[in-house]
């Protein structure tokens, strides 16, 4: 399959077919009431006369015949009066093989765009008569494997029909088709429609009728695509009052998300307050601990705390031992001197620089049970003015 080739949709014929597929479920007499077309009447010329062929519902039954003269002015009115069907029923002027002929022809693809106009350029290519000597049509039945489109032409002489017409008319018989009966031989039911009778001969129509049918027509259509338009539309609606209501909570979302930052940020920031306070001990417990361990003739001069290194000077009279002293301490680790022991010649102590890591001492198991075991009062003991708390 070419996959360049046009598609070639026919909405006209679309809507034949589909209806006369819709038609075929629709039961008969349910048919019958939602239509005032009681059935064909089919004319075909017999000699002078004319022999009425009248179909009830559809062509493929078997008709009701009549034999109809032409030199009585009145006999149609008769037969008329004696089936009342008559007047809702489609009159249809049939041709024969010697009033009408048929051929196919193969015209380019361009063509179908207009293709009346085309045969009618070339009509006499095709058959003995120039366009302005018949009536004619041009019925296109598809494409061709080449690419041409197949077309069924259709003509009869203007002379010979007109003569037809005028016979009708005089009976009292205004036809809304003329057809060829031998061209349903080769053309297909889903072809498109074709009428042979002159545009001077068909019948106009009542304005209001039209309108009214027009107006229905188009109030039908107007209902039909409410039902289908309506709930699209209120669906339509309710999304997008999904959709406003989506921002809304994705701008409260939002606004959560940040607040949740803020606190994650200030939760980070506390904790890494509370483990620099955790890690690094308190320097009154530090001041405490090197008054422990430092004797009484030993003093410092300078105190300085960073980060948790803690660098010491001062006076003592055996610098040298300060450092295993201050190693035994849980609180210092990687004692040095950072200079050189000098002697003071005032004193007669040396002098120290030392450096060292500060860290909190490992807590024991257990001591702060203890710690809260002594922070808090018993029960049974009395408070401060006396009482005992119950």
């Amino acid at each position: 399959m070419n996959l360049q080739t046009s598609i070639d949709f026919d909405l006209k014929r679309f809507f034949q077919w589909w209806g006369r597929e819709l038609a075929f479920l629709v039961p008969n007499r349910l048919r019958s009431l939602l239509t005032d077309r009681s059935g064909a009447l089919v004319f075909s010329a017999a000699d002078a006369d004319f022999q009425i062929n009248f179909y009830r519902d559809t062509e493929q039954q078997t008709p009701m015949t009549w034999r109809l003269d032409s030199d009585i002015a009145d006999s149609y009115q008769s037969l008329k009066a004696q089936n009342p069907d008559f007047d809702k029923a489609e009159c249809i002027l049939r041709l024969d093989n010697t009033q009408a002929l048929k051929k196919i022809v193969y015209l380019p693809a361009a063509a179908q765009e207009n293709l009346q106009q085309v045969v009618g350029f070339e009509l006499d290519r095709y058959t003995p008569f120039k366009a302005e000597q018949v009536y004619f049509a041009a019925i296109p039945l598809g494409k061709t494997e080449h690419g041409q489109i197949e077309v069924l032409l259709v003509f009869t002489p203007k002379t010979l029909l007109d003569e037809q017409l005028g016979k009708l008319q005089a009976l009292g018989i205004q036809p809304l088709r003329v057809d060829y009966g031998h061209a349903s031989t080769v053309c297909p039911v889903d072809a498109p429609a074709y009428n042979l009778l002159p545009e001077r001969y068909q019948p106009r129509g009542n304005a209001l009728a039209q309108a009214m049918h027009w107006l229905l027509n188009g109030l039908l259509l107007l209902l039909f695509l409410a039902v289908l338009i309506w709930p699209v539309w209120q669906e339509g609606q309710a999304v997008d009052v999904l959709k406003n209501h989506i921002k809304t909570l994705e701008k409260e979302t939002r606004v959560i998300e940040e607040q949740q930052h803020e606190i994650d940020a200030l939760r980070q920031q506390t904790q890494r307050l509370i483990d620099i306070k955790t890690q690094s001990p308190a320097l009154v417990a530090v001041l405490n601990e090197l008054s422990t361990l430092l004797k009484d003739d030993s003093w410092l001069t300078h105190f300085q705390f960073a980060d948790k290194r803690l660098q010491i000077q001062g006076q003592s009279p055996a610098a040298s031992s300060l450092i295993g002293l201050l190693e035994s301490s849980g609180f210092f680790s990687n004692v040095s001197f950072v200079s050189p022991l000098t002697q003071d010649k005032a004193t007669g102590r040396e002098r120290f620089q030392i450096s060292m890591d500060v860290s909190p001492p490992p807590v024991e198991p257990g001591s702060d049970t203890d710690a809260t075991t002594a922070s808090d009062p018993d029960p049974s003991e009395p408070t401060a003015n006396g009482e005992s708390e119950q």
